[in-house]
């Protein structure tokens, strides 16, 4: 890309910026996509499985599996096929989103420029961008995991335990509200996001415990 290109530097959200996507699938291949228990909802609900069967399924150590060739396991011939249901990365796609020590955040471009094929410019900024990639969930789902995994790695590295029951699966969405709301007399949300806050909130729990 030229060095005048938009993506050349850290960017705040309100730095000029626009990519247009020409679909050549090339973010979908040797790339490794992590995620998190809501975009592992998302996808179990895309699919039609439970969550604990999408992490068997679709993910290994944390990230999305590959096919032989590399191709993400959800790349068909005809492109993504959990579109509407994609994880954070490959919606920030062409940028990736940096929080520093301070908790400030930052955008950066792909570190290989050749991997991005489409259009850039300046027809918008990152926040126009993020908007229409439909990232504000996602971005939301991330801070709070992110958060929650920094808290309990404070507790133990401070040599505090943490009262946690060996035997459940604390990352797994589905059968974490389905214990909380069996031993609460209460309805599991359906909503997703609301499914994840009060996942969040379990965890949260557990570490003030």
């Amino acid at each position: 890309m030229p060095s005048d290109d938009p993506t050349a530097a850290p960017m705040a959200a309100d730095t000029r910026f626009s990519y247009r996507c020409t679909r050549c699938n090339s973010c979908c291949v040797d790339k490794r996509i992590q995620v998190n228990p809501y975009e592992i909802a998302r996808l179990a609900r895309n699919r039609g499985v439970s969550t604990a069967q999408a992490r068997d399924e679709f993910t290994i150590d944390s990230a999305l599996r590959q096919q032989e060739d590399g191709r993400c396991i959800f790349l068909g011939d005809q492109g993504c096929t959990v579109h509407a249901d994609r994880p954070l990365v490959c919606r920030l796609f062409p940028l990736g989103r940096v929080i520093d020590a301070a908790g400030k955040v930052h955008f950066v471009p792909y570190p290989d420029p050749l991997a991005a094929h489409g259009e850039f410019g300046k027809a918008g900024v990152v926040a126009d961008y993020l908007e229409s990639q439909g990232a504000t969930a996602f971005i939301a789902a991330a801070d709070a995991y992110f958060a929650f995994f920094c808290r309990a790695n404070e507790r133990l590295e401070a040599g505090t335990p943490i009262a946690a029951d060996p035997d459940r699966d604390l990352l797994d969405i589905d059968s974490e509200l389905a214990a909380a709301c069996a031993a609460s007399g209460i309805d599991e949300p359906d909503d997703l996001l609301d499914r994840m806050w009060l996942h969040i909130s379990l965890l949260d729990a557990m570490l003030d415990r």
